[in-house]
């Protein structure tokens, strides 16, 4: 565990590329693994299905030559019962003692009704002549208790022979069953021919009159005719081919391992699962043929299925391996380009972090990475000339701290001589001047006050003072009507909010000749805001110069100078007013030749308290 530890502090942790190498060649080995897996597969249905298909041609074929040789036999039998003369002869035969029959023979032929072709015995050699797989036909009388022998060269009687205990029944069994094994020991013993057919085919013989069970006839196979023509018709497979009866006797085997001896696994033959547990887990294919009880199976084990695939399983491996060999090399090349242009950017990040702005990323290529590289070389300008920047800046703003201190003394300088003014025109006599200077001073002090927000109480006391330093000019010339909600009163507003408006009229609309010019402000509490309209009679405005105030008004950005009072002007105030509180106020204009002017402000409402 410590190793493990040890390398993934020093190779993975801190190593995002060595991360995502790892990863993918885990993906990779897992995804090649899993379509080896699934490619493995495919190709082992394929082996298991071609192998099961040649199995059922081969059985196919089998069965044909088989059930085609039943038919010859079937056929023997029923020539018996279709031939009226050979049916007679034989039933004669087996019900009857042999001299007996060979006297009534004679007799059938001296009345001209029968021939030698008419007899059973002809029949049967033509039918041992042409069926190579007959070993010995035997005749069974039930009626004399004898067995008949023919065979191509001898034919031979046993008298009540001796029948072995397992084969007492075997004339009753026939009836349902008409395949008989008798394995080495033979149906009926003292037999003096050889014995080579461990199985029998037995079609037990009725009279057609009186339907009574008269005897059989057996025929004997010979086996290695069976298991010859069985071997010639299979193209060499490696499967194995097992001929058995009804009841598992093996009749023939290719492998040549459970000939003349009942298949110890017949039962497990007969599953429906995929795989059969035989002598080891296999693949079965069975196929009765047509109506002679045998069944042909084909067995193809699942060692022999591997065999065939281990050319497949070792080329899959041998691919998967130069998958991953190629995929993991190609991979790692290209993570190593690109780990060393992260270095790369590292290396001057840290160096950045040590305060070194002289270095640039130079990275080829037009990848997200020399996107980050050309934003850190633009960092780097932007910062060199804001340092460059904040640094000049300091030393003009202790330029400006020295004028300051410099100049703090002339607003006191001021403030004393005005004051001397004042003092020197009361003196006089002249009261009007020394409280006009008076004024003047007040607003001069409120003026040069460093807070750029007061309450509107405060702003209407500074217009008050303007208005009363005109008043003062043009005596009797001017009336002020102010009315301010006490509620408004106590909002906060941008300093020298109004008193721009005032200037503006005094500049543009007050009328020096007449003697009722009249200036109203008012203040309320509206829906949430705070609205203030100054409306005066002066002279009003043109109708083109109303439309050009209002479209400079409605064009933000774009202010210039007002007038009346400079940068104080109204389309000044307008712009503050967007500027704090928002393009949702503002100040509308209305007016016309001769009839006044009245401008509204719509400020939002804002106390002290929430100004802290």
């Amino acid at each position: 565990m410590s190793k493990i530890r040890t390398f993934y502090h020093n190779h993975l942790k801190k190593r995002m590329f060595n991360q995502i190498l790892l990863l993918y060649s885990l993906v990779m080995v897992l995804l090649l693994i899993g379509l080896s897996v699934l490619a493995y597969r495919y190709y082992e249905q394929r082996v298991v299905r071609e192998q099961m298909d040649t199995s059922l041609q081969e059985l196919d074929i089998v069965s044909i030559s088989l059930n085609q040789q039943y038919e010859r036999l079937y056929d023997a039998v029923q020539q018996i019962y279709t031939d009226a003369l050979i049916g007679e002869d034989l039933n004669y035969f087996l019900t009857h003692d042999y001299e007996a029959f060979i006297k009534w023979r004679l007799n059938q032929y001296v009345l001209s009704y029968r021939t030698e072709r008419s007899s059973f015995d002809y029949r049967f050699r033509l039918l041992l002549k042409d069926e190579p797989a007959i070993a010995n036909i035997v005749l069974y009388s039930a009626d004399q208790r004898y067995f008949y022998v023919l065979n191509r060269d001898t034919q031979h009687f046993y008298y009540e022979p001796k029948v072995p205990e397992r084969y007492q029944d075997w004339f009753e069994r026939a009836q349902n069953d008409p395949w008989l094994f008798t394995g080495e020991e033979p149906l009926f013993g003292d037999r003096t021919e050889a014995v080579d057919a461990p199985y029998g085919y037995v079609n037990v013989l009725k009279d057609p009159v009186t339907l009574r069970k008269y005897g059989a006839v057996l025929f004997e196979l010979n086996t290695d005719r069976i298991r010859e023509l069985v071997r010639g018709k299979l193209n060499g497979t490696d499967n194995r081919i097992m001929l058995m009866t009804s009841r598992g006797e093996v009749i023939f085997d290719s492998a040549g391992d459970s000939e003349n001896t009942v298949y110890p696994y017949w039962n497990e033959l007969h599953t429906s699962a995929d795989w059969a547990n035989l002598e080891e887990r296999a693949k079965v294919q069975l196929l009765n043929i047509g109506n002679t009880g045998m069944v042909v199976a084909a067995i193809t084990p699942k060692s022999q299925i591997e065999a065939s695939l281990s050319a497949i399983r070792l080329a899959l491996i041998g691919i998967v391996l130069l998958c991953i060999v190629v995929s993991s090399a190609v991979t790692f090349t290209i993570i190593r380009r690109y780990s060393k242009k992260i270095r790369k950017i590292v290396i001057h990040m840290r160096r950045l972090q040590e305060g070194d702005l002289s270095r640039r990323i130079v990275l080829d290529g037009e990848d997200e990475l020399q996107q980050i590289s050309q934003s850190f070389n633009y960092m780097c300008d932007r910062l060199e000339a804001y340092i460059q920047s904040v640094y000049v800046s300091e030393i003009k703003q202790k330029n400006a701290q020295l004028v300051a201190l410099q100049a703090q003394i002339n607003p006191h300088f001021l403030y004393n001589t005005l004051e001397s003014i004042r003092m020197k025109a009361i003196s006089s006599g002249a009261r009007d001047v020394g409280q006009m200077i008076y004024i003047l001073a007040t607003m001069f002090r409120h003026l040069i006050k460093k807070q750029t927000h007061v309450t509107l109480a405060e702003e209407m006391e500074l217009c008050g003072m303007y208005l009363a330093l005109f008043q003062y000019r043009y005596e009797s010339k001017l009336r002020v009507e102010t009315d301010v909600d006490k509620t408004a009163a106590r909002g906060i507003v941008v300093k020298l909010l109004v008193q721009p408006i005032i200037e503006n009229y005094i500049v543009h609309g007050f009328r020096a000749d007449a003697s009722d010019n009249v200036i109203a402000v008012t203040a309320r509490e509206e829906d949430g805001r705070i609205v203030i309209r100054v409306k005066d009679n002066g002279r009003g405005i043109e109708p083109a110069k109303l439309a050009d105030i209002r479209q400079s008004l409605a064009d933000a950005g774009m202010l210039d100078s007002g007038s009346g009072s400079g940068s104080l002007g109204l389309r000044n105030v307008h712009e503050r007013i967007r500027l704090n509180y928002g393009g949702d106020y503002g100040m509308t204009v209305d007016g016309a030749p001769g009839e006044g002017c009245e401008v509204t402000l719509h400020i939002p409402v804002i106390r002290e308290d929430e100004m802290r």
